[in-house]
């Protein structure tokens, strides 16, 4: 089938999704992975070819980053994921970055996490089918699963939004992050994710 690649017109790259209409229900009716769900088995390569699994982190808590090599929301977001890398290593949180751009290559990717001091592993998810599954739309976007391979957290890191400029109030990842640690329900499990939309093959 040949390979479409979503994209804007008016500011390239970049989409704000408020609801999921117009280029979100096109990939959408493939999301599978729900809040309070277990999360379904994937196989990956990450970028030195090694196999991914998530049976790999059962017993830990995994923060799935969609990740891209040239979105700059990407790199705005570097060094806060590496941060949260650090500030939990020793808590038992994983972070796993994905890279479902279907228009961006090995040699990209690899660039850009070398360059950007990337602290965490990249994985490739050809023909996008982790970010279809878990309805993943922009660059960042994470989902924490908790030990048990729950489905707990979806959305974005923090709530700055488009400017650099503006204030963070909510460090929503931490915060999901700080609750499953201790078993404590979540206050706010679903935001809104902004950034890069993925660019994707259907």
């Amino acid at each position: 089938m040949k390979r479409i690649l979503f994209s804007l017109f008016i500011l390239p790259l970049l989409i704000f999704i408020s609801s999921p209409s117009g280029l979100a229900q096109e990939f959408l009716q493939f999301k599978v992975v729900k809040i309070g769900d277990p999360v379904p088995e994937f196989e990956l390569k990450d970028t030195d070819g090694n196999l991914v699994k998530r049976s790999d982190f059962k017993g830990s808590i995994l923060m799935v980053v969609f990740w891209s090599a040239n979105c700059p929301f990407s790199v705005r977001y570097d060094p806060r994921i590496n941060k949260i890398v650090k500030d939990y290593k020793n808590k038992g949180v994983v972070v796993l970055g994905i890279d479902s751009n279907q228009n961006e290559s090995l040699e990209e990717i690899n660039k850009a996490r070398e360059e950007r001091n990337v602290q965490y592993s990249i994985s490739l998810d050809p023909g996008n089918l982790i970010a279809n599954q878990y309805g993943a739309i922009t660059t960042p976007h994470v989902f924490i699963i908790d030990k048990s391979g729950l489905l707990v957290y979806e959305g974005s890191v923090d709530d700055q939004g488009w400017s650099d400029q503006n204030p963070i109030s909510n460090h929503y990842a931490r915060a999901a992050l700080d609750a499953t640690l201790t078993d404590e329900p979540i206050n706010t499990p679903v935001t809104k994710p902004f950034g890069c939309t993925i660019k994707r093959e259907i």
